[in-house]
């Protein structure tokens, strides 16, 4: 017996050769934002690059803008040139400073954009205008280190809701990251 099948690494149909009246079964189990990424085309990164932050500044800013999708922070890479503190706040007002940042699409293939606001701070130019709404996470870097946020996709930011990154606590020096994230329709 012939059964005929769709295979999910390559999107082509194929066959195989099944048993005498038995179920043959296969199954493949990726993270949300592959799924996200290859159907809905809508899983982005940003970089920055916040050149001599001082302590106490808010570094990074991103806001969710759509009115129909969360954005869902999957994690985040962070570097610093001199030992520092982050610290990852839900944030509110309206931000201004630093300069606009663009999140790229991870899905080559797509010409989605994020509905998203989004800023790095500059050297002499940080983020302002934000009120923390409260810490969600904080991290220690080492100097020429490199720490994550483990974030796990629990970081959801509905319509207008907003997080930004606080150096807050350091020698004034280089802060730098990425952060990955996904659109999924809002429940």
């Amino acid at each position: 017996m012939k059964i005929d099948y769709n295979n999910d690494v390559h999107g082509s149909r194929q066959e195989a050769q099944g048993s005498d009246g038995r179920l043959n079964v296969s199954s493949r189990s990726d993270g949300r934002p592959y799924y996200n990424s290859r159907d809905l085309k809508k899983t982005f990164t940003t970089v920055f690059n916040h050149q001599s932050a001082v302590a106490g500044e808010f570094s990074f800013y991103l806001q969710n803008t759509s009115t129909t999708d969360d954005l869902v922070i999957v994690a985040s890479g962070l570097n610093a040139a001199q030992n520092a503190r982050i610290k990852l706040h839900l944030v509110t007002g309206t931000a201004a400073g630093g300069s606009v940042l663009t999140p790229l699409n991870t899905n080559a293939g797509s010409s989605k954009a994020a509905s998203a606001a989004c800023r790095q701070g500059d050297s002499g130019d940080a983020i302002t205008g934000l009120t923390s709404a409260g810490v969600l996470d904080f991290v220690a870097v080492r100097a020429g280190g490199h720490e994550e946020f483990r974030l796990n996709e629990t970081v959801r930011l509905g319509q207008n809701d907003a997080i930004a990154y606080e150096y807050d606590e350091g020698t004034t020096g280089d802060f730098f990251g990425v952060l990955f994230m996904y659109y999924e329709t809002s429940q």
